[in-house]
């Protein structure tokens, strides 16, 4: 990975860096899927948590480039919070007892519910382009979506939660979403984590996590014009490309990067550089 964002930093870092806001930022799973980004100083980060302790964990991390803001994007109305005693499973909508009974799950048990207002994506006026979306709000991503239509209509990527059992009750089905995105021209490009469960009472000794075997939820990664390359300006191409590498897609860098040395915009000899990257 270092080798290839050595190379990323030379191939695309003159295309500016990659405008990332990230929504439901909670570091929970430690680093964030863009950390080599961060670390290689080739973005620009604006990030939501509402969980105040959550939010304290990511001023500690002193990142470079980086803006923190204590508050939940939505639709601009007040709502509220379930936090569960697992703090990454805290929503706006109640668990669906139902299913996450039928599951080998913990940390479900709710804590308390608060009412906290939401902020309209749209509305932020400190946010003046997003380059790739990440949102993982347990259920609300298609509000927020709903409600930052015209921020996103520059928006070369998002990294979202995907919903393949309903664990919540009134979140909004998978396939609305999906629709939502390719209305909107992005592009399913990969599953970037896929969560799976074994169901409850089946666990025995010697069971492995090869065991679990229901799908839960996961993060897809969209990208916008990805078969029609055409439609996007070098800088836009170059800023994607930079955002593979540092997703670890390096396929997709790759083919930013080559898109770029047909256009005449970088220099050739990347092209054996990257190449030797990826194999390294």
């Amino acid at each position: 990975m270092t080798q290839l964002m050595d190379v990323a930093r030379k191939a695309f870092s003159p295309f500016g860096r990659v405008r990332v806001v990230d929504i439901g930022a909670n570091p929970i799973g430690g680093d964030a899927p863009y950390q080599a980004l961060i670390d290689n100083d080739m973005c620009s980060l604006y990030g939501f948590e509402p969980q105040l302790e959550a939010y304290e964990k990511l001023l500690d991390l002193d990142h470079p480039n980086a803006t923190y803001v204590n508050a939940a994007v939505g639709d601009g109305k007040s709502h509220k919070l379930h936090i569960y005693r697992q703090d990454g499973l805290s929503s706006f909508f109640p668990l669906r007892q139902a299913n996450i009974d039928t599951l080998n799950f913990s940390g479900h048990e709710l804590v308390r519910t608060v009412e906290i207002p939401t902020v309209r994506l749209d509305d932020i006026k400190e946010i003046d382009r997003i380059d790739f979306l990440k949102i993982d709000t347990q259920g609300a991503e298609l509000m927020i979506l709903n409600n930052g239509e015209t921020k996103m209509k520059a928006a070369l990527a998002v990294q979202i939660e995907m919903r393949f059992l309903q664990l919540y009750d009134g979140e909004p089905g998978l396939g609305k979403l999906l629709d939502w995105l390719s209305v909107r021209e992005f592009e399913f490009h990969n599953l970037l984590v896929l969560t799976r469960f074994m169901l409850r009472g089946t666990r025995r000794p010697g069971f492995n996590r090869r065991m679990k075997h229901q799908v839960g939820d996961g993060d897809g990664l969209f990208v916008r014009s990805l078969t029609a390359f055409a439609n996007l300006a070098p800088e836009e191409i170059g800023r994607l490309g930079a955002l593979a590498c540092g997703l670890g897609q390096s396929n997709l860098g790759f083919y930013c990067l080559l898109s770029l040395i047909k256009a005449g915009q970088v220099d050739p000899a990347l092209e054996a550089d990257m190449v030797a990257a990826i194999l390294a």
